[in-house]
């Protein structure tokens, strides 16, 4: 009788520990700019919702939301709103509102002269507080290159008379290399090239193979240059609101994916580049004096626009990256 009592204390015991830890597991619910199945998202979203579910022993997880629920660019107000809780984005999608994040595209993409205390990113998560967001990761992708449909003929500037895709991080880049910006989305650039609407389109070293340009381009410009970052951003009121334990666990999976990206895409872009050159792709290079200045060309484009739209706050955030080595 006594075991049988005994056993039902254990049991009883044990169903309490259970329904405690999952009364107390807490889900996120997370936006992203980029459907679950884009590179990006494979990359960078769901590897920080393995990383959170793991350091946390479960007890922090993610509900992955993508732009079939709210649209890319009408993110960014839902979750400043508290509707939803995180968002994996690009800087460029809200810069209507906050347009200082771009310039983190401008320092060097590593994550741990970023977050050295008082530079970048706390930086720039203050400025984020300030329109009640906190910044959690700059999780890197990959550097930037330009896929052409023709050679380049070695001449300065080595784009001259050409029209390329553009979006408004890239822009003042295309225009130093002598080109013609032609905005379009990704999506459009496929058929735009093969129609002769534009000559070639910048993109990342990942994701071209994807796009298929390689079928309506021949050349992949060298050298690659920049790189760029995503952010992964959480609502103010619900960072503060999340106990002691749990904001240590955010932090511990966002620093492990900023690492397991750059890992991630130098893999995958050294295996794309592979793919697209054994698939009849050559490379073809800028001028010699536009293959020096590219990097600043791309950092003095970024830094322009950061501070048309932020003013002062960005010539500090500037000032800030060039004493500590982070930009040129």
């Amino acid at each position: 009788m006594k075991k049988n009592i005994l056993r039902g204390f254990v049991i009883t015991a044990l169903l309490v520990l259970t329904i405690s830890s999952v009364g107390s597991a807490k889900e996120l619910r997370m936006l992203s700019a980029y459907h679950e199945n884009f590179i990006f998202t494979k990359g960078i979203a769901l590897p920080f919702m393995d990383n959170l579910k793991e350091v946390s022993g479960g007890n922090v997880t993610v509900k992955f939301n993508g732009p079939d629920v709210i649209p890319t660019f009408e993110q960014f107000q839902p979750v400043q709103a508290g509707v939803f809780d995180l968002l994996v984005t690009h800087m460029s999608y809200h810069a209507g509102t906050i347009g200082l994040g771009v310039a983190i595209d401008a320092t060097t993409a590593d994550p741990t002269k970023r977050r050295a205390p008082g530079g970048v990113f706390d930086f720039l998560d203050k400025e984020y507080n300030k329109v009640g967001m906190k910044v959690i990761a700059f999780p890197p992708l990959a550097p930037y290159q330009f896929v052409l449909k023709n050679a380049l003929n070695g001449s300065t500037p080595s784009f001259d008379g050409l029209k390329l895709r553009s979006n408004p991080s890239i822009q003042n880049t295309i225009k130093a290399l002598g080109g013609a910006p032609v905005t379009m989305a990704g999506g459009e650039v496929y058929t735009a090239l093969q129609k002769g609407v534009i000559d070639g389109a910048p993109w990342t070293t990942v994701g071209v193979k994807d796009f298929k340009w390689n079928e309506v381009a021949d050349y992949l410009v060298r050298p690659t240059f920049a790189s760029l970052s995503l952010m992964i951003c959480m609502n103010l009121d619900k960072y503060n609101a999340l106990s002691d334990k749990e904001k240590a666990w955010l932090h511990e999976a966002a620093k492990k994916t900023e690492f397991d990206s750059i890992a991630y895409y130098k893999a995958l872009g050294d295996t794309e580049i592979t793919a697209l050159k054994a698939g009849g792709m050559k490379e073809t290079w800028l001028s010699k004096d536009d293959a020096k200045n590219v990097e600043k060309y791309w950092n003095d484009g970024v830094w322009a626009m950061a501070i048309d739209k932020s003013g002062k706050v960005a010539k500090d955030f500037k000032a800030l990256a060039i004493a500590q080595g982070l930009t040129k």
